[in-house]
């Protein structure tokens, strides 16, 4: 169903909904597009927060920057670095 569809629909619930008023269509179709748009990301929101965290528990701050952070180097692996290669004269 299209969503001028979902919006006609909508509109004609509400008009019914307030007794078939005459004169008041506009009102109607601008209520009908607004429930619609929010009914629309009501939607959307869920479905986006689902995807990225894919059932894991929130990772806070400090947990993914300490994921993120490679492995620091000690003090053993730098001096074992510079007494492998000796500087050439030439």
């Amino acid at each position: 169903m299209s969503r001028e569809q979902i919006v006609r629909d909508t509109a004609y619930a509400i008009w019914e909904a307030e007794g078939k008023p005459e004169g008041r269509d506009l009102a109607h179709w601008r209520q009908a597009e607004a429930r619609v748009a929010a009914s629309a990301a009501a939607k959307a929101k869920p479905a986006a927060k689902g995807n990225a965290t894919k059932g894991k528990a929130p990772v806070s701050i400090a947990q993914a920057s300490a994921k993120a952070a490679p492995p620091a180097k000690t003090a053993a692996t730098k001096t074992a670095a510079t007494k492998a290669a000796p500087a050439r004269k030439g």
